[in-house]
């Protein structure tokens, strides 16, 4: 069942920290949006501004979905710009960022200190696409005794991921091997692992199927196998904006959702779109990628509260949080597209090592 909370008790906060990777900003919109939510009263485009995608992977469907129509089809026209870290938290949560895709615990966490953002849909896919691979040579979790592990940001769900997974398999995090925080990107993180480094990395896709392909490295755990009930991958928007401009967060959200079903759809003609948009990724392994995240790749905007809870118990376990919080204040799905709402699902965990 999807939670429902009234926008109208999303009042006031301060600006704090949250992850955000894919970024929209109104800069004109119309006075209200059509009763389905496709297209605007006027009959005019509403320019939004967004972060440009072009360099991430998960997010290239929001240009593919331009080049098909479907921004236009509900009455928004993007505007792709290049923003810095700093300039996306702080626009979302002051409304001139429309809404944002990023880690579900850091923006509760930001949230509940106060910044004026809320939780408004789950994303495109809500089960954490993370990935342990290692140089070759090791070929066991186990293996990984004495070794050195690039986790990404310290306090990331990437090291929650890995604490989670290295503990399943007997291995105890903080003794029995280096967890090497930092790489901003999954580029860096892969150049340490190819070079030498580290040992093994978390990782997203399509660095896991290429280094698979060039025979460097080693496959040794998919994320959500370990975590199937953590939430990670969700969309807020500033309080001002719920309150202000719900008609294009409303058709933004259906647009947005409607790009990815759609992408999900037509694979044959979106992989080899794809393949020429990273260019310096082997063709392969963007096509290899897409087909081993695809379960969990579901394109549900409904948010599972008993996964966000789950959540926050890892967090709290990873020493991530302080304490497990009520999340309902800090959620608002009033405006997501119920014509995508699917039943919640969870992967089937996989065995640790024997």
């Amino acid at each position: 069942m999807t939670s429902t909370i009234s926008r109208r008790t999303l009042l006031g906060g301060g600006l704090g920290g949250v992850l955000a990777l894919s970024t929209f900003a109104l800069t004109g919109c119309s006075s209200a949006a059509a009763e389905n939510g496709s297209g605007s009263a006027s009959g005019k485009l509403d320019t939004i501004t967004l972060a440009d995608p072009s360099s991430t992977y998960t997010q290239l469907p929001i240009l593919y979905g331009e080049q098909k129509g479907i921004w236009a089809k509900h009455g928004l026209q993007p505007k792709f710009e290049t923003l810095d870290y700093n300039s996306q938290l702080s626009a979302v949560a002051s409304g001139d960022l429309l809404f944002a895709f990023g880690a579900t615990t850091s923006f509760l966490q930001a949230a509940q200190k106060g910044s004026p953002i809320r939780l408004v849909a789950s994303a495109f896919r809500s089960k954490g696409p993370y990935w342990l691979i290692a140089k070759k040579g090791i070929s066991k979790i186990s293996q990984l005794k004495g070794k050195t592990l690039g986790t990404g940001g310290a306090g990331s769900a990437m090291e929650t991921y890995a604490k989670v997974i290295l503990t399943d398999n007997g291995l105890d995090p903080a003794k029995d091997l280096t967890l090497v925080p930092g790489g901003s990107t999954d580029q860096t993180l892969y150049t340490a692992v190819r070079t030498g480094q580290v040992d093994a990395v978390m990782i997203h896709q399509p660095y896991a199927a290429l280094g698979e392909l060039d025979g460097i490295t080693t496959t040794l755990a998919r994320g959500w196998e370990y975590l199937p009930k953590y939430h990670t991958g969700a969309l807020i928007s500033g309080t001002s904006t719920i309150t202000k401009s719900p008609d294009v967060l409303k058709r933004a959200l259906a647009a947005y959702f409607e790009i990815y079903t759609y992408t999900r759809a037509h694979e044959s003609a979106y992989i080899p779109w794809l393949q020429k948009q990273l260019k310096t990724i082997d063709p392969r392994a963007v096509n290899a990628a897409i087909e081993q995240e695809n379960d969990i790749w579901d394109s549900n905007p409904a948010i599972d509260l008993t996964a966000i809870n789950e959540s926050q118990k890892i967090e709290v376990a990873a020493g991530h949080q302080t304490s497990v919080f009520d999340p309902k204040p800090y959620i608002d799905t009033d405006l997501i597209p119920q014509k995508y709402v699917k039943p919640f699902s969870y992967p089937t965990a996989k065995p640790t090592e024997g």
